[in-house]
């Protein structure tokens, strides 16, 4: 069997600042999955938050990514990790993830023969099976001896079961440390000597406006575990990637949420749009095009010879060890408007969760550029997907220097739009759970 990849205005708060990342001791509460999880209530018509635009709404909470139940299942949750319905020998054949996102490179999965005495379920019978290997705090899924690169986290000490000094990230939508909001987050694992990859795709209809808004965090232990590179050789970490329609096997865009060898005080906010030139029929950028970009806040352009647009945080709005300290929870929001004409524009936002600026909402990424049919840009006939990412270019050689402990990154609540994004107050933030209502607006600004 033969396995594919598929598939600013800036407002300060004078006086008593009302913090709005709680930080106390409370955790998000438990939903009812196909109830009232947050992308239930994205998802369901008459809902307060029903988004009627909805490209994608991931919120990890399918029973089946975290629960021995449902073998042999269909729609909408499908079987676990293990099930094979559909193709005997095919571990994970009807899993969960493999039938809404597809199998993701081969690093992913299981071979033949493994996983050797399987708790649940049986063999994978082919040279490569489609199930992803998952680690598990107790092993059920029968792949922790085989450097899984995922992980489905259900409660705070999942984040310290590998490395006992990592602590759970904080600022989780209940006001508490751990999982975000409600039952389980995702992990991309780096484990050492491993790149990670492409773990998936979701697809949608092709989109020319895009907005973003999800949780992420990183453990307290990613800078010192070498992931982000020395301080004289960095290294990329290459985040989910947006699938365009012209270059549908290569163009994957680092769009919102990507780090690109930039400046250390912008990670993770340093990405690209575009090909590099590497696709086949896409020849990068024309010159002409790169020229009429222009930087709003942070930086945006094709310089050293680049063919596709760099872009990176404002590196005075946004310091990644002020104002996202590694162990907390943080809110990203992005926007990408005018896709394929001559007027567009991407944005990103960032919510502090530390430092002077905690809890306000900053635009640390604006550019506008021309996208239309003569500019070569390879997102100029939209975009139809997400490839769920995580490759580090730490562990794949060529004068990079390896990571010398495993490290994560945690994401929950993604929700994906035709439009603009949804607040980060919606998705958790605030110290609710998933759904919450924006905040009053307080009185008694100063704006700048």
């Amino acid at each position: 069997m033969t396995t594919t990849r598929v598939k600013l205005i800036t407002v300060f708060f004078f006086g008593c600042l009302v913090m709005l990342l709680n930080v106390g001791t409370g955790h998000a509460a438990p939903c009812t999955p196909g109830t009232d999880c947050y992308c239930d209530k994205v998802k369901t018509a008459g809902s307060p938050i029903f988004d009627a635009n909805l490209l994608l709404c991931e919120d990890f909470e399918a029973p089946t990514l975290y629960k021995n139940q449902g073998v042999g299942n269909g729609a909408p949750y499908y079987g676990p990790w293990y099930d094979d319905l559909g193709l005997t020998g095919d571990r994970g054949h009807n899993s969960y993830w493999n039938r809404k996102y597809g199998n993701g490179v081969n690093s992913m999965l299981f071979n033949s023969g493994e996983p050797a005495g399987p708790t649940l379920g049986s063999l994978c019978g082919f040279s490569a099976c489609t199930g992803m290997k998952i680690w598990d705090p107790t092993n059920r899924w029968s792949a922790n001896a085989y450097s899984p690169l995922a992980a489905i986290y259900t409660q705070a000490s999942d984040f310290s079961a590998e490395i006992g000094t990592i602590t759970p990230p904080r600022n989780a939508a209940g006001g508490g440390s751990g999982v975000f909001d409600g039952n389980a987050n995702f992990v991309h694992r780096y484990p050492l000597g491993s790149s990670s990859g492409i773990k998936g795709v979701a697809s949608w209809a092709t989109a020319f406006e895009v907005g973003m808004t999800m949780a992420v965090a990183y453990p307290n232990n990613a800078t010192s575990s070498g992931i982000w590179g020395t301080s004289s050789v960095s290294a990329s970490v290459k985040h989910n990637e947006w699938n365009t329609v012209t270059s549908p096997n290569c163009g994957y865009d680092g769009l919102f949420i990507f780090y690109n060898q930039q400046s250390r005080n912008s990670w993770p906010f340093a990405g690209f749009i575009g090909s590099f030139g590497d696709c086949a029929g896409s020849g990068g950028i024309s010159p002409a095009y790169c020229a009429q970009v222009v930087a709003i806040v942070g930086t945006a352009g094709c310089g050293g010879g680049s063919t596709a647009i760099q872009w990176q945080a404002d590196t005075t709005l946004y310091q990644q060890t002020r104002d996202w300290p590694e162990g907390s929870w943080g809110c990203v929001r992005g926007h990408m408007s005018g896709i394929g004409t001559t007027s567009s524009r991407h944005r990103v936002w960032f919510t502090p969760t530390a430092g002077p600026n905690a809890g306000i909402e900053l635009l640390i990424v604006d550019f506008t550029y021309n996208d239309d049919a003569g500019s070569n840009i390879d997102n100029r006939q939209g975009y139809r997907g997400l490839s769920w990412n995580g490759y580090a270019n730490t562990n794949q050689g060529g004068g990079y220097v390896p990571t010398t402990q495993l490290t994560f990154r945690y994401e929950d609540n993604v929700h994906l739009r035709a439009g603009t994004p949804v607040s980060c107050s919606q998705i958790g933030f605030g110290g609710s759970g998933g759904g919450g209502t924006p905040p009053a607006a307080p009185t008694g600004l100063k704006i700048f």
